[in-house]
């Protein structure tokens, strides 16, 4: 997670459990968003709070 005061435009966040790469971000503005996530969990959590979210 990151703070909420921080905005990132064009840009990609990635998460790490460990060493293990487990979640990007792409932003390319503040309205569309590319989100990969290797648990399904994560994915769902984004779907209900975000319900206007397309898989793709």
């Amino acid at each position: 997670m990151t703070t909420p005061f921080l905005q990132l435009i064009d840009a990609e966040a990635r998460g790490f459990a460990g060493d293990k790469l487990v979640l990007v971000l792409t932003e390319f503005d503040s309205s569309l968003w590319d989100v990969r996530a290797v648990d399904e969990r994560v994915l769902s959590e984004l779907r209900h709070h975000y319900p206007g979210a397309k898989d793709l």
